[in-house]
């Protein structure tokens, strides 16, 4: 039995095929170590004739089939393989000399890896404008994979020089046989699901060598965002990744790309346009805009109903509010005049926002589905008794659920954190009130035990403060408590590990932006409401707002 195999499916490329082939036979790794299994997938050239004249020093073996596809074509050299390692190669790939060696060396150090190859873009001198910046963003690409600036997953998974053990592949099912494109991610991500870790090999070097003009990389590109739905049936979880990005990205290219997407205008067309920017440091920026553009026109095209699509590229914002009072004297920012609020509520009404609740929110997102478009959740930090007497009505008037982050040890008491300020000494809601607002719809959610900030808690401190507000809470009004808020939105990496370890199902910082389908359910972002806002302000805030930096 050989160490490894290397499986190449081809259809009527016998030329590259020939070059492929040949790169193989110069690796540093010892030809008797690996087999090459080439899968001639009903090929109608001289593909046949070529294998047959070829003189290599590794071992060729050769299986024929009716044309299938190059999944089946991979499947099929994967069952016949007879090395425990599959090194999965394009018939259009130039394999670099240590290729093989180094993927063969990464599994023999570890198991339970997916070894993915680098692989650089091969451009002819006369590609256009857009090819050139695609190949420039692979060669990026790779470089961030290799410079350890973000772990490798399923994501970067490309059968074109792609290595596992053989069982992990027969284990997992092989590629999918119904998938026109991206059947290698959708591969890569079952992987994952395993318990399979992925491993950038940058030395395991591979040269594209197939040329497509700008406009067939963007109908592909086009075609990825049209299977993103297939991808997200079979599996769900997917969703944050295949939908969550449409806003990474400036509000001026938002913009132009809902413009362009209306219009309906095939991003291949604005590419001609590109020469204008060929030679400038904007070419760049043109590319992602196109690129992106492509993908997104294809999720359009392909949702299901406009509905779907309104909640794909939809944003939910989490408004945040404080205390309350009676008199427009007392506005700033932190108290806002009941008057007010009942013009906010009136104009999320008229609107017709759907309020829902926090818990509701979350449920979404920990389910992978799509939360309602138009959408807005309240939440309230500190427990003030003026939410009761001030908001409340409003709320139940306008039927409208919000969420109260509660301070659990200073409930019925009053504000004692705040050393200065028109919230200091500010009175707190009772128990009593809070279980008439809790029978009468509203929610709530802890705050920490005694409003510290917790980025500079010890770990004893921490624990008591996020696990010990929730067992207090549980305790005095006998429901779950699924929501947490930080107090001052200060939190860091442990402290999003202790919430999450307590039994959160998430948490709402400070950082001001609105919650697409990919932000972290740990570190939700809201939009704080003063008591100095106008009803243009809110407005401007709730329609408008784009994530900070």
């Amino acid at each position: 039995m050989v160490e490894l195999s290397v499986v190449i499916p081809t259809f009527n490329r016998a030329s590259r095929l020939r070059t492929c082939l040949e790169a193989l036979a110069h690796q540093t790794q010892p030809a008797e170590d690996f087999e090459v299994v080439v899968v001639v997938d009903g090929s109608t050239d001289d593909t046949r004739q070529m294998l047959s004249e070829l003189k290599l020093p590794f071992l060729l073996r050769v299986i024929e089939q009716p044309n299938q596809g190059q999944c089946a074509a991979r499947n099929h050299g994967a069952q016949v393989a007879s090395g425990r390692t599959l090194l999965f190669l394009d018939d259009d790939i130039i394999p670099g000399p240590d290729l093989i060696s180094t993927h063969l060396a990464a599994h023999q150090e570890h198991s339970g890896i997916v070894g993915i190859g680098s692989l650089r873009m091969s451009i002819p001198t006369k590609a256009d404008w857009f090819v050139r910046g695609f190949a420039q963003a692979w060669h990026e690409h790779y470089e961030h994979l290799g410079k350890n600036e973000r772990p490798a997953t399923w994501m970067d998974c490309y059968s074109g020089n792609l290595s596992l053990q053989r069982s992990e592949f027969l284990n997992a099912g092989g590629f999918s046989l119904d998938l026109p494109a991206n059947f290698d991610l959708e591969l890569g991500y079952r992987l994952e699901q395993r318990g399979l870790e992925f491993v950038y090999l940058s030395a395991a070097q591979g040269e594209h060598d197939d040329y497509k003009d700008g406009r067939k990389l963007l109908e592909e590109t086009e075609r990825e965002g049209q299977l993103a739905h297939e991808l997200y049936r079979r599996h769900p979880s997917m969703l944050p990744r295949l939908f969550g990005s449409f806003w990474d990205t400036t509000p001026r290219a938002v913009a132009l790309r809902r413009i362009f997407l209306l219009l309906n205008v095939p991003p291949w067309m604005l590419a001609r346009l590109g020469f204008v920017f060929r030679n400038s440091a904007r070419a760049g920026d043109l590319y992602r805009f196109l690129q992106a553009l492509a993908y997104w026109r294809g999720v359009r095209h392909a949702a299901p109903n406009p509905m779907t699509w309104s909640q794909i590229v939809g944003r939910t914002p989490i408004l945040m509010y404080h205390a309350f009072s009676a008199s427009a004297e007392e506005a700033s920012r932190y108290v806002l005049p009941v008057k007010q609020f009942a013009r906010q509520m009136a104009w999320l009404k008229w609107r017709k926002y759907r309020v829902i609740t926090l818990e509701e929110f979350l449920c979404y997102l920990r389910e992978y589905r799509f939360p309602p478009a138009h959408a807005v959740i309240i939440t309230m930090d500190d427990g003030y008794a003026d939410n009761y007497i001030y908001a409340f009505p409003i709320l139940r008037q306008y039927h409208f659920p919000a969420t109260i982050f509660l301070v659990s040890q200073n409930v019925g008491g009053q504000n004692c954190w705040d050393s200065n300020g028109n919230l200091r000494g500010r009175p707190l809601l009772g128990w009593s009130d809070i279980r008439q607002m809790l029978r009468l719809g509203m929610q709530f959610g802890a705050h920490s035990r005694t409003h510290p900030q917790l980025d500079s808690a010890s770990d004893e401190q921490l624990d008591d403060q996020v696990r010990g507000a929730r067992i207090d809470l549980e305790r005095k009004l006998n429901i779950p408590i699924h929501t947490f808020a930080y107090p001052y939105g200060k939190f860091n990496a442990r402290t999003l590990k202790v919430v999450e370890e307590a039994g959160y199902w998430g948490a709402c910082s400070v950082r001001v932006g609105m919650n697409s389908l990919k932000t972290p359910p740990f570190a939700l972002q809201r939009i704080e409401i003063r008591g100095t806002d106008s009803l243009l302000d809110f407005v401007r805030k709730l329609e408008w707002q784009h994530d900070s930096p």
